[in-house]
């Protein structure tokens, strides 16, 4: 699309150089002329300038997210321990109750044990002096 006028003046060129892909590209069209090529230069110098700093805020963005995470996992690691301590001390109490519970349930066997021995006793007793009101004569 380069005029007569464009390409006597290599605006064309000058073009191409801009609108090249590569760095072989940029080369094969800067190599015979010492103006276009020191421009090349300077690009990759800016370029690699570019990529260094790239490379650092991506390298600096790394570390931040590493501490974010290490801070995050520490929040959560105080927050688990916390929760297994409450759960540990919901654990000691419960088996407190539960030793009360089972302290008390025995209390009660053995008061149900007694109060039954004294209702067989009681029974026998009742059984016995009916046999003797029935020797006697007596119905009950």
């Amino acid at each position: 699309m380069a005029t007569d006028e464009d390409k006597a003046h290599k605006v064309d060129t000058w073009a191409r150089l801009f609108k090249a892909k590569t760095w072989e590209e940029i080369k094969m069209i800067t190599r015979d002329n010492p103006s276009m090529n020191s421009t090349a230069e300077t690009i990759f110098l800016s370029n690699s300038d570019f990529e260094i700093r790239e490379r650092c805020r991506a390298r600096e963005d790394a570390i931040v997210h590493e501490q974010f995470q290490k801070q995050q996992i520490e929040t959560l690691t105080a927050e688990l321990t916390k929760a297994n301590e409450e759960k540990a001390q919901i654990a000691k109490e419960s088996d407190a109750k539960l030793a009360k519970v089972t302290e008390e349930k025995k209390e009660s066997d053995a008061k149900l044990a007694k109060v039954t021995e004294e209702k067989k006793k009681s029974d026998e007793e009742n059984a016995l002096l009916r046999q003797i009101l029935k020797d006697h004569g007596i119905d009950v």
